[in-house]
This record gives C-alpha cells, structure tokens and sequence, in this order.
C-alpha cells in the first residue's frame, strides 16, 4: 500500500514469544531521555560504541508500527515501509512535531504519493536527532507536513525504509535524501547497510523485528538465499525482484515478471490475470474487493509458491488466508488483484514476511530471503 510514487514520470497505480516489549525509558537499549531543567524537552542519550540494533514492531492498526522519537523527546508511532524511503511524522493533529535541541528546517519542501495517490504527503524536511530502539541518528532528515490526505487514523506517520533511489523527484532541491539505513551506517553506528526483517502472524503475536545492519539467526530455519534486485522497471527503483508464481503443483498464475517487497502493504497482490486464475482455482468468491473462501474449500486449498532465484517460497494454505477469531469464521484470503495494465506484476506485502525472514542489503543491492519459526504455523 505505501509506495512511492513521486519519482516516476508517471504515477503507479499500485508480537514474539522470544521478546519482551521494551521498557517506555528505554533503558535496556542504554538511552536515556531526560526532560532537565534547563531544556524541558531536551534529549539525553548515553551509547556507548559502535553496535547494531533491533528495533521492535507492533501490529497496529492493520500495520507494523515503529516508534521514532526526536530530539523534543517527543515519540511517534510510525508504519514501517519498505515499499517508500521518506521518514515523516506528525500526520495526527494532537501529536504534531515538535521542535527540539536538534531541530533545523531546511527550507527543502516535498511532495508524495502513496496508494494509487489514494495517500498523500505535503510538507517541509526538517534535519533532527532522531532514536530507534537503541540507535541514535543525527541528523536525519524527516518531514514534517503541511498537508496530509487519507492517512490512517491514529498512525502518526512512516518509516521509510526502501532504498535511497526511491526519493529521487521526492524533494524541491532535486536531491537524494539519504534514508534511516544510509545514515546509520555513513554514522557508523551499524557495520553494514542492510536490514533484516521478521514480521510474526497475527494469531501467532503482534510483533516483529526490525535488525538493522546484522541478521536475527535466532528466528531462522534455512540460510539465508540472496538475489540481485531485478533490472526491470519499474520494479527496480523499490526492493524489487524477479519471481514466477505458482498455484499448487501445476497452475502457473505467472510465468515471469518483476514485483516489489512492501511491508507497508496488509495483502499479496498480482497481475490482473493471474488474480482471475487463483480466484478461479481457489473456489474463492469476490466481495467488496475480497477473495473470501468457503469454509468447505478451505481443505481444498493449495500452497502458494513464489519462485526466486531457482528457491521455492511457499505458503501453506493457512499463510493464504486473514486470522480467524474462530475456526467457523468467514475465510479471506490475503491476495487481491492489480489493477489491469499495471507497470508491477505483484506486491509481496505483510503477509510474506509473517512467513519469510528477508534481509534488504543496500550495499550489494541485493534481498535475501529464509524461513523463519512461523513459516509453517497453522495459526490463522
């Protein structure tokens, strides 16, 4: 769902039992936020080196949210997003930003779609301090907005975490803006500019993890299986890759193409076509924009296989389909349809990473990908 549309010429229609929640001060990741009483909204930070850092996600709202705080020490829920770059907070009125220690306008405005443009972002990128979980950035560039439209309520912004390219036309000045990973890195406080990320099912949990610069072993079953970024645009500009799709052992719903990784995104979606051939595969009928599956075809149902780089990802009957509060629940599947002659075959959003551990490596430009401990959980 959250995808940049800005830098193109065109617009695109496009919780963990191992964790214990963080402490609201933070004190396991060493920082300390002090209001003193010099500066009442000033930002104290004790690290002590080098070192990389998990940030904790929580599935709020239909999406997995981060909290960024800045140098105000005021804290904001934001969705991460693979599928955009910009970081920006202050969407909720009763939560705007807040000038800090380490606040500087830049006079720099931006501009941004989301969603088919169905989401969009006006405002000013503003340099500041800014915390996730244990690792401290600064400056980092976010915006701060003058105009926001069709946002989700209660959500405070996004954490952009798709590759720098992606902001290219996002900024008046025609610059880059580097992202979270790139500044953490040139800031050297992670030894590599990548991510690893670990989203659980819902029914499983509400968490996930963000790893930046290091890879979560403790959640994996396979190693890890790298792949270039695909060639293909526009699928290049975002953590984009080559793959085929299959439906159970002999329906190909597509051939070959190129997709995108978009944890900002609660479905699977897939070319128009394709999308007629799983619904017709599936039993599945379409209502208000959803595949929902009778309870007795849900015994029918075949594994999901996306095909990258000579690896089988498959998801079993139960990734395919919406947490249930109940097993005689109604059953929704997570994939839905592109719209028809859409530049992106297919969006592999939340749903993928509630089974995939996938590592994205700015360094490389390349996406790693390895079953995690609920790649087969039967949960939903």
């Amino acid at each position: 769902m959250f995808l940049s549309k800005c830098m193109f010429s065109f617009i695109l229609l496009t919780g963990l039992s191992i964790l214990n929640p963080l402490p609201t001060h933070l004190g396991a990741a060493r920082m300390l936020f002090a209001r003193d009483q010099k500066h009442t909204n000033a930002l104290s930070i004790d690290l002590l080196g080098k070192r990389d850092g998990t940030l904790i996600v929580q599935l709020e709202y239909g999406y997995y949210c981060a909290t960024v705080i800045t140098s105000s020490g005021t804290r904001y829920r934001v969705i991460a997003d693979t599928g955009s770059a910009y970081t920006w907070v202050g969407a909720i009125a009763d939560n705007p930003y807040l000038n800090g220690f380490a606040s500087r306008a830049t006079g720099v405005t931006t501009d941004i779609g989301y969603a088919g443009n169905t989401i969009t972002f006006e405002g000013e990128t503003y340099n500041d301090t800014i915390a996730l979980g244990g690792l401290i950035i600064k400056p980092q560039g976010i915006g701060v907005p003058t105009k926001v439209e069709g946002f989700p309520a209660n959500i405070d912004g996004v954490l952009g975490l798709g590759p720098t390219r992606m902001t290219v036309g996002v900024a008046s000045d025609g610059k880059l803006i580097p992202t979270v990973v790139d500044n953490l890195y040139d800031q050297g406080a992670i030894s590599s500019p990548s991510l690893g990320i670990f989203f659980m099912p819902k029914n499983v949990g509400t968490s996930g993890l963000l790893s930046f610069g290091q890879i979560r072993e403790t959640v994996l079953t396979s190693d890890v299986k790298y792949v270039p970024v695909t060639m293909t645009y526009p699928s290049k500009m975002f953590w984009g890759i080559d793959a085929s799709i299959m439906y159970g052992d002999n329906i190909r719903l597509l051939t070959s193409g190129s997709g995108i990784l978009d944890t900002g995104a609660d479905w699977i979606t897939i070319a128009s076509d394709a999308f007629s051939v799983y619904k017709s595969a599936t039993g599945a009928s379409l209502y208000g924009g959803r595949l929902v599956l009778a309870q007795a075809l849900y015994s029918q149902l075949q594994p999901l296989s996306i095909l990258i780089g000579g690896e089988s990802y498959k998801l079993s009957p139960n990734a395919q389909i919406r947490a249930r509060s109940s097993p005689n629940s109604h059953i929704i599947l997570v994939v839905r349809g592109r719209l028809p002659g859409s530049a992106i075959d297919f969006s592999l959003g939340a749903p993928f990473f509630q089974r995939y551990y996938v590592v994205l490596n700015s360094a490389t430009n390349e996406i790693g990908f390895a079953s995690h401990i609920h790649t087969d959980s039967t949960t939903n």
